[in-house]
């Protein structure tokens, strides 16, 4: 039982190390983006993207600390966030300097005391004047400051995760703005599902079930027919039912919810959907893991009604589908190079705004008279 124990103690000790230079390493980017934080929040005040920026550099250094964030803070409150966040990354430098100082100051009386050289850091000019006496006199206020500054440190984190997470918090207006976002795509969800049903039934009565109804009347003959010939062939075209049937039935089974999506993820369900498709469709994938699955079913159904539109409405020759992702934030465009005209508030691409509102996403539709048309949808991976 001991060599265990002394084998988990083993293991335990270099991951605390990693662990704290990560820390550490956090600490001191907060120190050197201090600069970049204040001329970010001035910046701000003329374009929002300049806070969006240093916003996400901040959350991906924060994620050194494994600490848990709520929500990303918007608008006037990234700037307030950063100009916080440059007055925390000032007080880390100055109890890192301290903290420095006395180290310094710590070897450099242990080497004194050691040589007997003089100390002028410590305003002992000649040498002989710092002895052990003087490194056992000044050893237990130093080992307290030392563990002062470093609790310092330590609190920092802490400081920096409340800071995140009270500019993160919403204010009352966005958040009265954010329930009646709510409510309507509640309701537009409600209407966007009884339409897909419609439309599965539709699929099914008009597809499906007339194949079915031939493929009964085709076993019927087949069975009445004497000559051996006409049977046959009778046999053949049911065969080739069958197989229009089974087509018939994967179409709709993957307008319902495709099982590759669930099994291989998103890339291989578009990848597959541009297959399906009939006009030349170029997929460009550039995530590097898998999103939520809430994600992925939001933009596979996406892409799948802004490709519907293209090729029904636009008279398309092209289609280009792009997703990448920029601070845990999932961005697919989907561009067709039709005539444009798209109205947004169409059924279809209603459905699309309200799957995407619903996950606290953004869409964007650019559809001028003429075309091209494009479909660009942010949603959030955190």
């Amino acid at each position: 039982m001991r060599p265990s124990l002394d084998a988990e103690s083993d293991a335990r000790g270099p991951s605390r190390a990693r662990r704290a230079a990560t820390v550490l390493g956090g600490l001191l980017l907060g120190v050197v983006t201090v600069p970049v934080d204040l001329v970010a929040a001035l910046g701000s005040l003329a374009s929002p993207q300049c806070a969006r920026s240093a916003v996400g550099l901040q959350r991906r250094r924060l994620a050194l600390f494994g600490v848990t964030l709520r929500g990303t803070p918007g608008g006037y409150r990234a700037a307030g966030y950063l100009a916080v966040r440059a007055l925390i990354g000032m007080l880390t430098g100055v109890i890192g300097l301290l903290l420095g100082l006395g180290l310094v100051i710590a070897v450099s009386l242990v080497v004194g005391a050691a040589t007997g050289a003089a100390v002028p850091i410590f305003d002992a000019n000649e040498p002989g004047q710092v002895n052990w006496s003087t490194v056992a006199a000044l050893a237990l206020p130093g080992v307290v400051l030392c563990y002062l500054a470093v609790q310092g440190l330590a609190g920092i984190v802490g400081v920096e995760t409340r800071a995140w997470n009270a500019f993160a918090r919403p204010s009352s207006g966005a958040l009265a703005q954010r329930v009646d976002e709510l409510t309507t795509t509640r309701a537009d969800i409600v209407d966007a599902i009884d339409e897909e049903r419609r439309r599965i039934e539709r699929d099914l009565h008009d597809g499906v079930q007339q194949r079915v109804i031939a493929l009964s009347i085709l076993l019927a003959r087949g069975e009445r027919e004497s000559d051996q010939q006409q049977q046959a062939e009778l046999h053949r075209r049911a065969l080739a039912e069958t197989r229009h049937i089974l087509a018939d039935l994967r179409e709709v089974s993957w307008r319902i919810y495709p099982a590759m999506l669930a099994r291989d993820g998103l890339h291989s369900a578009l990848v597959a959907l541009a297959d399906r498709t009939p006009l030349p469709t170029a997929v460009h994938y550039r995530l590097a893991g898998r999103p939520p699955r809430s994600v992925e079913s939001a933009c596979y159904f996406t892409a799948s009604e802004a490709i519907t539109n293209a090729i029904k409405h636009a008279a398309a020759q092209r289609i280009e589908l792009t997703v990448t992702e920029v601070d845990s934030v999932l961005i697919m465009t989907v561009r067709d190079d039709g005539r444009g005209g798209a109205d947004p508030a169409g059924l279809g691409l209603a459905g699309i705004a309200s799957r995407i509102t619903a996950l606290d996403g953004v869409v964007a539709i650019d559809s001028p008279a003429g075309g091209p048309t494009t479909i660009r949808v942010e949603v959030p991976c955190a």
